[in-house]
């Protein structure tokens, strides 16, 4: 990682867990760090957790002025994290196109397919990370390959997927 020639900041934080709502595990981020992030809606950035994890992510509004980042099962279980954990924070913006690492087996795919392509950037950000999020996901590039083609051929029967 390298965030020497972009506006980063540092912090500690607690991993915590939404209890009232869906049990997301979560880590909140000072007001005054997130002050340096915040729009009207939730922000992309980029977060390093204990010097090791790096990953995208949302900056998030609780509903009562503050902000969180979710720490999902993935990065839990990377990092070997539980419920209380104190957690090294470093967070920069999120510079790269769709706000998540774009797998070569759908940027090639995209690359031949000129409707597949077309569809896919008329998506909102939201609904390309969410494909981005299910092809990356897949252990080898066989079944990422095979998750890219589904996705492209699903949004040309169904262009305005909900």
């Amino acid at each position: 990682m390298n965030t020497d020639s972009l506006q980063s900041v540092r912090f500690e934080s607690i991993l915590e867990r939404f209890e009232q709502r869906d049990r997301t595990h979560y880590m909140a981020v000072p007001d005054e760090v997130a002050q340096q992030f915040t729009r009207p809606k939730p922000v992309r950035i980029m977060c390093l957790l204990n010097d090791s994890i790096e990953f995208h992510c949302a900056l998030r509004p609780k509903g009562d002025g503050s902000f969180f980042i979710s720490i999902g099962t993935p990065i839990r279980q990377q990092g070997k994290l539980q419920l209380g954990d104190r957690l090294q924070v470093v967070i920069w913006k999120d510079d790269s196109q769709y706000g998540r690492k774009m797998p070569e087996e759908l940027t090639e795919l995209l690359a031949i397919d000129e409707e597949g392509n077309r569809l896919f950037h008329a998506l909102t950000p939201n609904q390309q990370r969410g494909i981005i999020y299910y092809v990356d996901g897949a252990k080898t590039p066989q079944v990422r390959i095979d998750r890219a083609i589904m996705m492209i051929d699903r949004l040309k029967i169904n262009p305005s997927p909900a």
